[in-house]
């Protein structure tokens, strides 16, 4: 089966003189780039081919009269789109594939996927987007995106070449290229599509090629940083000027969130009750509520920063920036930071992103452990979990402190009972004790200051 083509002569009808938007030619292959609103809308980048032999008015290798007419194709779908006549995708490339085959199942399987949510009032946010595994393993089963899934063997994934005794075919190339995390997920994806085809009658259930090899997960990560670990690397932090790191870290090890969930915190989200302050979040990852409670510890370092930012701080803004300088005023109140950094190179602080937060946590773990210490910032996560079981916390209080299924709860109770508080402080008690039990010193109050909720109000207040 081939892909759907327009013909020869309604491409070049269409084409005439002018160039065809978002068709472009980047690093050595023709694209189809769509712009940050139509990506919003689930268009996405489509990769042609190389062009040739031929070249262009620009010098570049002339685009096939095949690929010209997708990008035709792509851009009226885009036109259908914003002018109302038809529905956003749910994160596919428009891609034309014949009826029946797997690259068609997997557009419907992604629009099913979507409809579900919506129908469940799910409204999946940018993060989650980026975090599906679908698009991300269909960057590599679109090789069988022409084909009827029928007609696909276990060899196309794991064979041995006859002459170099080599293992080949996708599974193979996946772990050379990438990791065996990646396969993983890759087969995973492709399980879940085969069966899902299966309900669309393209093939049958019990015949999934990808069933006859083992898809074994790889090894789960197992480092964990010790509390005066954390302790060290918050005051390298602090005394380097990375301030808003500092808190930040501070915070996740507290909070037991992952990297991406404790970076976009917003004060919007600070709460206080009698026992204390937290945050009240969905997860990045699941869109499950968590809770972020503090210690006086974290408490402190993070309302020291907020006072230290010196800005106005907006209900939604994030509360963890990049360094910078001192805080500086344009025209009134900004949350710029400005300042000399790296060579007297001006670098102004902005919210930390996932590359930014990354770069800046290796300097700090540099600075305080050396150029050998390789443990990462989303270790805290799984350290928290060390501490709490070995303070005796059970796992139920685990499952809502690190709001996931680890207790593997059925969903009844999750339903009535979505962030249970008591439940996630009786884990904070007990990661204090494992703290104890595993010869670690308790971190000591460094500073006191205004709770953070009683500084926001202050100053609004102030306004």
């Amino acid at each position: 089966m081939s892909k759907a083509t327009l013909p020869l002569r309604l491409v070049e009808d269409s084409l005439g003189k002018d160039k065809i938007r978002y068709f472009l030619y980047l690093n050595g292959r023709w694209r189809w780039r769509p712009s940050k609103a139509m990506r919003a809308c689930g268009f996405g980048l489509v990769t042609m081919g190389r062009g040739g032999p031929g070249k262009d008015a620009e010098g570049n290798p002339a685009a096939s009269i095949e690929d010209q007419g997708r990008a035709i194709e792509l851009n009226r779908a885009w036109d259908h789109v914003r002018s109302g006549q038809q529905s956003a995708p749910a994160r596919t490339t428009l891609v034309t594939y014949p009826e029946g085959s797997v690259g068609r199942g997997y557009q419907r399987a992604m629009e099913m996927r979507k409809a579900a949510r919506v129908a469940n009032g799910i409204i999946w946010t940018k993060e989650q987007e980026k975090r599906d595994s679908w698009p991300r393993a269909w960057k590599w089963l679109d090789r069988f995106g022409d084909c009827d899934p029928r007609t696909i063997e276990p060899e196309h994934f794991l064979r041995i070449d006859a002459v170099t005794g080599e293992p080949k075919g996708l599974v193979a190339e996946i772990e050379a290229k990438v990791s065996t995390t990646e396969r993983h997920m890759v087969i995973k994806v492709w399980r879940a599509l085969w069966k899902k085809m299966a309900g669309m009658k393209y093939c049958d259930l019990g015949a999934d090629p990808a069933k006859t090899f083992p898809n074994t997960p790889p090894k789960p990560r197992d480092q964990i940083w010790l509390r005066s670990e954390v302790l060290t690397l918050v005051q390298v932090a602090w005394r380097n000027e990375y301030y808003g790191l500092a808190a930040l870290m501070a915070v996740a090890w507290d909070s037991m969130f992952s990297p991406v969930d404790a970076r976009t915190l917003t004060p919007a989200q600070c709460q206080a009750d009698e026992a204390g302050m937290m945050f009240f979040t969905d997860r990045a990852k699941t869109g499950k509520a968590a809770a972020a409670t503090l210690t006086q510890w974290s408490r402190a370092i993070l309302v020291a920063y907020v006072e230290r930012f010196g800005a106005e701080l907006l209900d939604t803004t994030p509360l963890f920036w990049t360094r910078g300088g001192k805080p500086v005023a344009r025209d009134g109140a900004t949350g710029q930071w400005g300042g000399d950094h790296g060579g007297g190179k001006h670098v102004p602080a902005r919210p930390y992103t996932k590359s930014s937060l990354n770069q800046d946590f290796r300097k700090v773990r540099e600075l305080a452990f050396g150029k050998d210490e390789k443990r990462q910032l989303q270790d805290m996560r799984r350290s928290g979990a060390v501490e709490g079981d070995a303070g005796g916390g059970s796992i139920e209080d685990q499952a809502n402190k690190m709001a996931n299924t680890v207790d593997r709860n059925k969903q009844l109770r999750k339903t009535y009972n979505p962030v249970n508080i008591a439940s996630v402080r009786r884990f904070d008690e007990a990661r204090a004790i494992g703290a104890q039990r595993l010869e670690e010193q308790r971190a000591s109050k460094s500073v006191t200051s205004t709770p953070l909720v009683t500084l926001l109000k202050q100053r609004r207040e102030a306004k």
